[in-house]
């Protein structure tokens, strides 16, 4: 029998299975596929890690870990897991990212710095804000090389036994342990951790967890215009724009300059019917954008690729015991922003499965709230 097991082995489930290891228990992991894949919620070969989205928030220590665990990874694992190339927060001042916020207020200790639509068109001559827009610059804002850090995480869990390809199709729990089934065979262990992203629902239906699975595109372009030499410098965005929706890009890599929408209504699905084709009518939504708000700087579609959100209606995470078997946690809901604190949450998970006090775990993440 194993100490525990995980189901699910994307950021979370990965990062929970390595904070096991490091901690010297014996352990057991299941993914229905190999990762990095491209089937749920971590790929698309980017994401942000920044701050002051979450000042004034029960978020702001875990992010500040966050930071300091994906630096710890990096040295470990040798590989190149994240650069600062800063990031703007864009919108309306009675918006959804802004309004009864404290964003816009004083940030002692933060190099945070607020500008106007014409500093953000003076800085970064390739966007071209409407009159009004608010800004803030975070300079510190790093991007976070996704499939990389998801190596490492599963590189740092490698003392555990992962079976990928593997779908665990159902587990029970009685005083003595659980039992994962799977499509090969049944497995023991004392205690299991489930992060099973957008299958969550398929595992744990008797919690009827409100959590509605969004699909969502991400794309990749050409740089073009005369700025694209200097787009990989940076700033990333995310841009809440009035009738669109909420707007997000990144420094091209490799791949191109990626962009796409944050929460859709309208897109909700379920993994057994997900359309994983990219039209050409999407693309020219997002084309609209970059042509009104910054001309010039997307050139050929290089890429597109379907991701899976899995939203709370309060797009909080969900990070708690199974209220019906202690010895089971689970973790939910990443909403879209989850990455970015995989190694601080798969800690928390341990804490938790170990029966120890979680450092920093909001209240907010509790299955209770709910009802």
């Amino acid at each position: 029998m194993h100490d525990f097991a995980v189901i699910g082995l994307g950021a979370i489930g990965s990062a929970t299975a390595a904070e096991f290891v490091r901690r010297g228990h014996s352990v057991v992991g299941f993914d229905r596929y190999t990762p990095p894949h491209t089937m749920g919620s971590a790929h698309s070969d980017t994401r942000m890690i920044r701050a002051a989205w979450y000042h004034g928030s029960p978020y702001m220590p875990l992010v500040r870990d966050a930071f300091r665990c994906w630096k710890k990874l990096e040295r470990s694992s040798g590989r190149t897991l994240l650069r600062t190339a800063g990031a703007l927060m864009m919108g309306p001042e009675d918006g959804r990212v802004f309004a009864g916020s404290p964003l816009l207020d004083a940030r002692p200790g933060t190099d945070d710095v607020p500008l106007s639509a014409e500093e953000v068109a003076e800085r970064f001559p390739w966007l071209r804000p409407d009159p009004g827009t608010v800004t803030i610059y975070e300079p510190g804002a790093a991007i976070l090389s996704l499939e990389a850090c998801l190596e490492a995480m599963l590189e740092a869990a490698g003392g555990a036994d992962l079976r990928f390809d593997e779908p665990a199709i159902a587990w029970s729990a009685s005083a003595s342990g659980v039992r994962i089934r799977t499509e090969r065979g049944e497995y023991a262990a004392r205690r299991l951790a489930i992060a099973a992203g957008a299958w969550t629902p398929q595992l744990v239906p008797a919690l009827s967890l409100p959590l509605e699975v969004e699909r969502t595109v991400q794309y990749w372009f050409e740089p073009a215009g005369p700025h694209a030499d200097t787009l990989a410098e940076g700033p990333a965005w995310v841009w809440e724009l009035e009738r669109e929706g909420t707007w997000y890009g990144f420094p091209p890599t490799a791949r191109g300059l990626k962009a796409g929408m944050h929460f859709q209504a309208g897109r909700g699905t379920d993994v057994g019917r997900v359309d994983r084709e990219v039209g050409t009518t999407e693309t020219e939504e997002l084309r609209r954008l970059f042509r009104r708000y910054a001309p010039g700087v997307a050139g050929a579609r290089a890429h597109a690729s379907v991701c899976l959100y899995t939203n709370t209606p309060d797009e909080h995470f969900i990070l708690d015991r199974h209220p019906g078997h202690p010895g089971v946690v689970l973790f939910a809901g990443g909403s879209g922003h989850a990455f970015k604190f995989a190694p601080v949450l798969g800690s928390l998970m341990a804490d938790l499965l170990a029966d120890e006090l979680p450092r920093d775990a909001p209240p907010i993440f509790s299955i209770g709230r709910f009802g």
